[in-house]
């Protein structure tokens, strides 16, 4: 632990400088045929949480917002006394862009960079889920293990850089009542982690594609001093309108359950995500969408998951 942690500086140095000799790689084995991915006539439409196993470079944006459905508390008081019952809603902001640069017709070299924001919005949510944030860089390659004409199989290498910043209330009171030394309503903690995974895609025909992802994770946990693994899986269906129909709509359906630090804040947790995806799917170097997702998402303080609710409006630009 205290090895990964003295060596993490130097480690980023060498990654990015590998990244950026790769970006410079890439812009000279730049073609045209870089625009959205197929497999046999289905073109298919990206989905947050669900990885496309495509060596196309792009840059993609997200921005969402979402919110507890009939979220309840309880607040536990000194001398055993326990207030339940009491509702409060947390709200749910998400940020994210990412770009992939195609190096060779197998290999691409990415960057992404999100920010998770869940606020407390009344005082019974403040006090018991404060507010807490997750930054997350990532950076890695994206290699491609196989490809047919109507399936693609890749591979990803990645390390991931969490940053977790949570704001305690009820932790800062019940310091200041035990008489700790050092009360602190502010706890950063350093997330670092090494991942890889699978990504899986078959296009059936024009109209139906399907796919599929899992990525496993080492490293750091958001309890100091422990490291462990993370786990996600995701599979959809991808449906496109246009082809058969002039419709320039696509419709995606997705399921995902992950227990990654960059989404999950609760050590040994998963959150579980149904996510559709509305898209326009006319243009050839370019998909614009809106997700709507409803999740179990794990929270501190809470025995079970709460459910949330999302909307968040997406898009990737293929060059």
């Amino acid at each position: 632990m205290n090895l990964l942690r003295t060596y993490r500086p130097s480690g980023r140095v060498i990654f990015m400088t590998v990244f950026f000799i790769f970006i410079c790689m890439g812009v000279r084995a730049q073609s045209d045929s870089t625009k959205r991915p197929s497999l046999g006539e289905h073109v298919f439409t990206p989905v947050t949480y669900s990885n496309l196993p495509f060596t196309n470079t792009y840059f993609s944006t997200l921005t969402g917002l979402g919110q507890t459905l009939n979220l309840t508390h309880q607040i536990d008081l000194p001398d055993n006394i326990q207030l339940g019952g009491l509702s409060g809603e947390v709200t749910f902001m998400d940020m994210g862009f990412a770009y992939q640069q195609r190096v060779r017709d197998w290999l691409a070299a990415y960057i992404s960079l999100n920010v998770s924001a869940r606020l407390g919005t009344q005082l019974q949510s403040i006090l018991t889920q404060g507010f807490s944030t997750i930054s997350s860089v990532d950076i890695g390659w994206h290699i491609r293990l196989a490809k047919g004409n109507k399936f693609a199989l890749s591979t990803i290498v990645e390390l991931q850089n969490n940053q977790g910043s949570i704001i305690s209330i009820m932790g800062f009171i019940r310091d200041i009542i035990n008489d700790h030394p050092n009360p602190e309503i502010t706890r950063n903690v350093p997330v670092l982690a090494a991942v890889t995974g699978l990504r899986f895609a078959y296009g059936l025909n024009d109209l139906v594609g399907f796919k599929v992802s899992s990525d496993l994770a080492y490293g750091e946990t958001y309890t100091p001093g422990k490291n462990g693994f993370a786990f996600s899986g995701s599979a959809g269906i991808d449906l496109d309108f246009y082809p058969r129909y002039s419709l320039p709509v696509g419709f995606v359906l997705n399921y995902s359950t992950t227990s990654m630090p960059d989404f999950v804040f609760v050590d040994g947790k998963q959150a579980q995500i149904i996510r559709g995806k509305i898209a326009y799917t006319k243009a050839s170097d370019f998909s614009l969408g809106i997700e709507f997702s409803f999740m179990k998402v794990p929270m501190v303080n809470m025995d079970k998951p709460p459910s949330v609710s999302s909307v968040a409006l997406t898009a990737r630009y293929y060059f």
